[in-house]
């Protein structure tokens, strides 16, 4: 049988031959085949009077994910689906619908737990047995919650490759019954009040997954669309409910249901193709509409969706390609919409339109989808800062998730690319991946349908090799440093936007196979553990400044254009890079400096300096491990307790939770609420007050210090340790206690130290080891201080378990600097440099980490003093600027990889990787890895210093809605295509620029914001 596709909106008859190819060529694809056979078979031996009768009989019950957990014993419920498997009686079964614990194996509902279809409530929490049976098989049929294909889209993938109408029937009764009680439903329950009617979706969809289901319902009405004989006939699924209608206008109303905007979610109407805030609900919806209007034949859908292409991935995107929402997490997962957005809007475009944008020959978003993840991982880790789950990935090697996620980005643009060089790269970075994710490949439908190249075959099982060079995506403000054994630093320094947690200059630190420093990660959108507790700064392993005393009750974390990097160096030895945001606190200074210094025997520790002026108080916070741990400190005396919470300490009122058994991390609990509200408490969307997170460290105990320098050791049931030194003055007062995870489960070791100190130098030096492993304790042996002449220098000494001996100095201003080591003078012009001496005390290495010379004895060693130089010539196009007298600052025997971009009379710049360096008629042309390209837009009206447009511009624009903030484009330049030209001042709106006006714009412009201008400065580092 000749099987056809109506449009060909994602898949063409081409891609059948494809799969066909792939089929004879992998293995993999070969399993996958059989695998979705064997599923469908299964599906097929059940009648179509049972299908009708398990989807028809929802229509009046909830759908809910299970996020209580189990009212039997309390424990939270597998939300995987594979892992879920086994939990749910079959619909052989029905009437009755069981769930049975993995935990406890109690079946419900039950006599104690009964359930008819809407759920019970046991004291202040809500449980959805039936729900979450309605949940798991709607996820099984239609597919989608967790962007996994399910059993309709795996029929047509089926029918398409075999021709066997069996499986387009099959598919046909499945989206027959569910279109027949989808419209009207209200979503799931698990994020609403118990018997609340509050609609936040569709069945078993929250909002933006409704639309991202509409992708896989449009794409099977595609190819089944076309049996005209199974289709225009009665519907048996409204017959049943006693309506009337064919299964096709079923089906077609299904799809047109829940369209251009997100009932019960975030605000947005796409009609006439408006863009509000361009988040990936929004992004969803895009989709959906370019999906439907494909399917159905809707211009306008087809039109506004098209042209929305370019504003997310120029707007959406960044100059570095990274996605503007603060979680690297939801960077990846946007990929899979953006990549589908992509492919639609070829689609759904002209040869002419695809001249003028060609979504495939976009490299910002090349560089997003497939580049960046590659570069972003640490240790082989996918970084979890912000809104997203914590990293539970164990392995030294690279996670094969993400991997898979670079490899099937890649495809795309190896499929669809317009340029050979595009292609090229795309196809480099897919056999570099290959041979780590080919066992994995085959769970989606592009693994199968989409060209792979041929080579891949027969490529030898090579583990995927990690990035060595420090990496920095310079407009998101983010840094990892790498050391010996892929050892990895992490800091992020840039503008809090949406999904962003408090967490500016913290620390993550990943060694030994895991992420040691253990963020708290991200679980449920506005529970009490995620607003009160999981995105404030002392859940990170930051300095906390006042307390966090400015942040708002149900405020997430305090408004911040963000930082700058000040420097960074990569040698043999030591990479480390410094990072200063003071305006995220408004006080003087606020900067911290990290390094990993790489030992002979294949380990690396890292020094810590963080400076703080102008605060009453500072805590800085540390914990590690997301499993069971010990902490033991060394060199203290503990003191009488006086408060249970950290936020008791020194309060000036008497809080109700201050008390065993009342914190607020004591009482969290499975679905991150509170095992029992107290008076006043709501399960969602509120915070205690002080809005700091303190009251969720309990179990507080005080200690002074006893020596110079103080030990953590935190112990991790694995065996793997942390072992933090720290240097610990006069009047610093240290606080050990316990945290939470985001569900209670686990709860965690914490320490603070707490200085009241006007001008504060933390430093510290921190290792993990592993008990498992060779020499698993021989790093450092001890740290101790030094004397320094200078103003605010701290230097210290770092002796190692091998015999030879690290120095560091590090100062927050330049100046000349003379450390006493050995009874000989080290004489440092700079600010920060180390060095280090063998066991005879002869030097082996060093390097003037942000200094212009070091000597120590015979040993000089010199660096470069910051020099700033004009930028006389700039090509946005080639992302290439022209300096003259480049040479006196550029030592090619140094690593210049990045130079720093600032307006003249600025104290803050912009960071940018360079790709090469090359003379250009006397001047010094420099290629710039990112665009030059700020955001893109189109002018709508302006009235006075006002400029309204039509596209949002979130990375610009102030997400906490507080006005004329300092904007993260203050200072750079608005250019419009017919001569426009000014200088933004403030963007207090999504799509409202304040700006100094040279040239005006017409309506209807468009126009570039560019990062630099002739006449900027640059300096390298």
């Amino acid at each position: 049988m000749n099987v056809k596709p109506n449009i060909g909106l994602y898949l063409e008859p081409s891609n059948i031959e494809l799969a066909r190819q792939n089929l004879k060529q992998f293995a993999w694809a070969r399993q996958a085949f059989e695998q979705w056979k064997r599923q469908c078979e299964q599906w097929l031996e059940i009648s179509e009077e049972q299908i009708y009768s398990c989807v028809l009989g929802m229509k009046d019950e909830v759908f809910a994910y299970g996020i209580s957990g189990c009212p039997a014993c309390g424990t939270a419920f597998p939300m995987e689906p594979a892992k879920q498997h086994g939990m749910f009686s079959s619909i052989n079964e029905l009437p009755a619908k069981k769930i049975t614990c993995p935990s406890c194996r109690a079946v419900m509902p039950s006599d104690a737990f009964p359930d008819s279809g809407a759920g019970l409530e046991i004291g202040s929490k809500a449980y959805y047995l039936i729900g979450m049976w309605n949940f798991y098989y709607a996820g099984e049929l239609l597919g989608g919650v967790r962007n996994h294909e399910g059993l309709v889209t795996k029929l047509t993938y089926l029918y398409m490759l075999t021709g066997d109408v069996r499986y387009a029937k099959r598919a046909i009764v499945i989206l027959d019954a569910f279109a027949a009680i989808n419209t009207g439903s209200i979503g799931p329950r698990d994020f609403t009040a118990f018997g609340s009617e509050f609609e936040i979706g569709r069945l078993h969809m929250l909002t933006s997954i409704v639309h991202r289901i509409k992708l896989f319902l449009a794409q099977a009405y595609d190819w089944l669309g076309g049996l005209n004989g199974l289709l225009d006939v009665p519907s048996p699924a409204l017959e049943h409910l006693g309506l009337g209608g064919t299964i096709r206008s079923n089906i077609e109303a299904m799809l047109n249901d829940y369209m251009l905007t997100e009932p019960g979610g975030p605000y947005y109407d796409l009609k006439d193709g408006n863009l509000t805030n361009l988040q990936n609900h929004e992004s969803d919806g895009v989709r959906a509409m370019l999906a439907v209007g494909l399917a159905l034949g809707r211009d306008d859908y087809c039109e506004w969706g098209r042209t929305a292409v370019e504003a997310y991935f120029y707007n959406a995107l960044g100059r570095d390609g990274m996605y503007y929402e603060g979680s690297y997490g939801y960077s990846l997962f946007t990929g899979t919409i953006f990549l589908d957005i992509a492919l639609l809007a070829l689609r759904a475009s002209t040869k002419e339109q695809l001249e003028a944008f060609h979504p495939f020959a976009c490299d910002r978003f090349f560089r997003f989808a497939v580049e960046n993840p590659l570069d972003m991982l640490c240790h082989g880790h996918l970084p979890s800062y912000g809104d997203w789950g914590k990293d539970s990935f164990v392995g030294r090697t690279a996670n094969p998730e993400l991997l898979l996620e670079a490899y099937r980005a890649a495809l795309y643009f190896y499929q669809f690319a317009p340029s050979n060089e595009l292609r090229d790269r795309a196809r480099k970075i897919m056999l570099q991946v290959y041979p780590s994710i080919q066992e994995r490949l085959g769970i989606r439908g592009i693994d199968l349908f989409f060209r792979h190249p041929q080579e891949a075959a027969a490529l030898p099982e090579i583990e995927y090799a990690l990035p060595k060079h420090n990496t920095v995506m310079g407009q998101a403000g983010i840094g990892i440093i790498r050391g010996a054994e892929d050892a990895a630093v992490f800091m992020r320094l840039g503008p809090n936007l949406t999904h962003a947690h408090d967490d500016v200059l913290a620390c993550q630190f990943y060694d030994c196979g895991k992420e040691i420093s253990a963020d708290i990660g991200y679980g449920i959108y506005g529970t009490n553990a995620h607003l009160g507790w999981g995105s404030k700064a002392i859940a990170h392993n930051t300095v906390v400044v006042n307390g966090d005393s400015m942040l708002r009750s149900g405020q997430l974390f305090k408004p911040f254009a963000g930082g700058e990097f000040t420097w960074l160096q990569q040698e043999k030895q030591v990479s480390a890079m410094e990072g200063r945001a003071p305006r995220l606190y408004g006080i003087d200074d606020y900067r911290r400096m990290l390094a990993v210094a790489s030992l002979t025997n294949g380990q690396s520790y890292v020094v810590d300096f963080f400076y703080v002026e102008g605060a009453e108080t500072t805590d800085y916070a540390f914990h590690a491990f997301h499993e069971e741990s010990t902490l033991q400190l060394r060199g203290t005396v503990e003191k009488p307790a006086l408060h249970w919470t950290l936020a008791g300490v020194d309060s000036q009122q008497k809080l109700y939770y201050d008390k065993p058994g009342l914190s607020l991390g004591e009482r969290l609990t499975t679905g991150e609420t509170f095992s029992e509200l107290l008076e006043g408490e709501e399960a969602r969307l509120w915070t205690p007050e002080p809005n700091n997170g303190y009251g969720f460290i309990y179990g507080v105990k005080e200690h002074e210090g006893a020596e110079r320098f103080v030990e953590a050791s935190w112990a991790a049931k694995s065996g793997t340790k942390l072992t933090w030194i720290g240097l610990c003055e006069s009047g610093d007062r240290i606080f050990t206690g316990s945290c939470p995870s985001l569900d209670g489960a686990a709860q965690h070791p914490i320490m603070i130290q707490r200085s009241s100190q006007a001008k504060k130098q933390y430093a510290a030096v921190f290792y993990a080891s592993d008990a498992n492993a060779a020499q698993a304790e021989k790093c450092v042996s001890q740290v101790s201080g030094l004397q320094a002449a200078g103003t605010i220098v701290t230097a210290i000494e770092v002796q190692l378990a091998d015999g030879c001996t690290d120095y560091w100095v590090y100062s927050p201003g330049w100046q000349a600097i003379t450390v006493s080591v050995r009874g000989q003078d080290w004489l440092i012009r700079g600010r920060s440099a180390w060095m280090r001496l063998d066991a005879g005390g002869e030097v082996m290495d060093g390097t003037c980490l942000c200094a212009e010379s070091m000597r120590y004895g015979k040993y000089e060693k010199n660096g470069s003093a910051e020099r700033w130089m004009r930028i006389v010539r700039v090509d946005e196009k080639e992302s290439a600027v022209w300096i003259e007298n480049g040479e006196a600052a550029f030592n090619p025997g140094k690593s210049c990889a990045f130079a720093k971009i600032r307006p003249q009379g600025f104290d803050q710049s912009s960071i940018y990787p360079i790709q090469q360096v090359t003379q250009d008629g006397g001047l010094m042309k420099l290629h710039l890895r990112d665009s030059l390209v700020l955001s893109k837009g189109v002018v709508h009206k302006t009235e006075s210093d006002i400029i309204q447009t039509l596209y949002p511009l979130p990375l610009g624009a102030d997400a906490m809605g507080g006005g004329e903030r300092d904007t993260p484009f203050r200072g750079r330049w608005m250019k419009g295509q017919k001569g426009g030209l000014a200088e933004i001042v403030a963007i207090p709106e999504l799509k409202r620029i304040r700006a100094h006006i040279s040239v005006p714009f017409a309506d209807g412009e468009a126009f570039e914001i560019l990062e630099l201008l002739t006449g900027f400065e640059l300096a390298f580092i």
